[in-house]
């Protein structure tokens, strides 16, 4: 099956360009990721969200 579009047939198919580019944003989509799963963490631990840091306290 051939790209629709004409400039993607040369580059898109062969080379080493396309794995280097989904190399540089396969990088970036796992920072930022990263920085997502972070954040919702830290903020389940530190500002108690979906009541998870009380049940910690009770237990303790």
């Amino acid at each position: 099956m051939d790209p629709l579009d004409p400039a993607l047939q040369s580059t898109a198919v062969t080379g080493v360009r396309p794995l280097l580019t989904l190399v540089i944003f396969a990088g970036l989509g796992s920072f930022f990721l990263g920085a997502l799963v972070t954040a919702i963490r830290r903020g389940m631990r530190e500002n108690g969200w979906f009541k998870f840091n009380q049940e910690k306290e009770k237990q303790d």
